[in-house]
């Protein structure tokens, strides 16, 4: 019995179906046997959660390729993820283990429109090039960078980058592409802050394997006596709803047993409507409130967590206003190497509420991409430390400069990916 494998927009879900099993709803024997485009017609018509709203002269012998075929099903008022790329299987791979391949850091514009390093994954080759958050890119295989960035150069598997570290020293990092596999736990920190203990954790992406991660961090809180926690998730884009439940109740284990969310889906598929519930966990902190801190790259899985503990505890967001992506689906892979990921649900928590606007912050403040994870003078980070260590925000004096705020506070990764727009994932099971 061959795999098929479910994964989508906000929320990703992800599950046995890539040479597609026969299940007893749907409407072909063997979907996977199907060309492409038919494929793409029959996944859609069946399991896309705005299936009302495709229209119905659609036919796929009317378009030359599946990606015009998928965009001419999909529900343009409120439908921004659905998408199907030619991956050979990546993207599944991926949401399980972490693993890629390419470069490993994610660069985006400053509050003066240059280019700088904002995230690097540990383990990857920037990393152990020496790539580090903060840093200014002022070429790409010797072509200068202007402000903006909007002429930077194509590559592939390798690149040159000239750039400027924070003391002005200039110099010239060369890049090879190669797999690695991402780690969700980019730093973990222990503060000190008006007499408490206060951990910070940059997370950085929900996969399987970060499970781990993260109990080894929350042990780590707990054997330091952490009293507040700061979740640093401002360039998470998600992944597996598994490890957005595990890390909700590491942060509230007393919440056992209780609604984390909801997933509800079209007419067609109801029977996959599924409540899932805070797990039960010995090493959590049990914390009465938590930070977030937030851009509009926190998207998705990340943005499950906000949803899930807000009914139950206080939920501090300090940043920008979230991506919003309240929609989720799977990943289902074809045997021509495509996988098709189009939102197939909806999430919703406890009080039933969804995020289809985003979460505005409880403190606007924008992110400081000239200093490091963890600088105590970095903008997100000094408002929250201003307010643990006071009990509110007023008198916090910004480090960044409302009036040069960017103009768009989207990240660019370096190769052609998929993450780019990474959707939550989680696992369903056949029914």
């Amino acid at each position: 019995m061959k795999r098929l494998v479910y994964l989508a927009g906000i929320l990703l879900l992800w599950t046995p179906l890539a040479a597609c099993r026969k299940l007893k709803e749907e409407p072909i024997t063997d979907v996977n046997a199907l060309p492409i485009k038919r494929y793409v017609f029959e996944v859609m018509k069946f399991f896309y959660l705005w299936d009302d709203k495709i229209p119905a002269n659609i036919s796929p012998n009317n378009f030359d390729t599946p990606e015009e075929l998928l965009r001419a099903m999909i529900y343009r008022p409120l439908d921004r993820w659905s998408y199907i790329v030619r991956d050979n299987g990546a993207t599944a791979a991926q949401l399980q283990t972490g693993s890629t391949q390419g470069f490993g850091f994610l660069w985006g514009l400053d509050r003066e429109q240059n280019l700088r390093i904002v995230l690097v994954h540990p383990g990857s080759p920037a990393e152990e090039a020496g790539l580090a958050r903060g840093m200014r890119v002022l070429a790409v295989n010797s072509v200068n960078i202007n402000p903006g960035a909007n002429n930077i150069p194509r590559f592939d598997n390798s690149v040159i980058l000239t750039v400027q570290e924070s003391s002005g020293l200039i110099r010239q990092i060369e890049l090879q592409s190669r797999n690695f596999n991402m780690r969700g736990v980019t730093l973990r920190q222990v503060k000190q802050v008006a007499g408490k203990k206060v951990g910070y954790l940059v997370f950085s992406i929900f996969t399987q394997t970060s499970v781990q991660e993260l109990d080894e961090a929350f042990d780590y809180f707990r054997k330091e006596g952490v009293e507040e926690l700061i979740l640093d998730l401002r360039y998470n884009g998600g992944g597996v709803p598994e490890a957005a439940v595990h890390l909700a109740s590491l942060i509230a284990p007393h919440l056992a047993g209780r609604r984390f969310l909801q997933y509800q889906h079209n007419s067609k598929n109801t029977h996959r409507n599924t409540e899932i519930a805070f797990k039960t966990l010995t090493h959590g902190l049990a914390l009465r409130r938590v930070f977030v801190l937030t851009t509009g790259n926190t998207a998705s899985a990340s943005e499950l967590i906000i949803n899930g503990l807000r009914p139950f505890m206080d939920v501090y967001t300090i940043g920008t206003t979230t991506h919003g992506k309240f929609v989720g689906g799977y990943v289902f892979t074809h045997r021509e190497g495509y996988s098709l990921v189009p939102v197939c649900f909806q999430s919703a928590n406890a009080n039933g509420e969804t995020f289809a606007g985003g979460f505005e912050p409880s403190f606007r403040a924008l992110d400081d991409r000239t200093r490091p994870f963890g600088d105590p003078q970095e903008n997100l980070l000094a408002a929250t430390l201003h307010f643990i260590a006071n009990g509110s925000f007023e008198g916090y004096l910004p480090t960044a400069r409302p009036e040069a705020e960017p103009v768009n506070e989207t990240l660019l990764y370096p190769e052609d990916h998929w993450l780019r727009s990474l959707p939550m994932i989680g696992s369903l099971k056949n029914q």
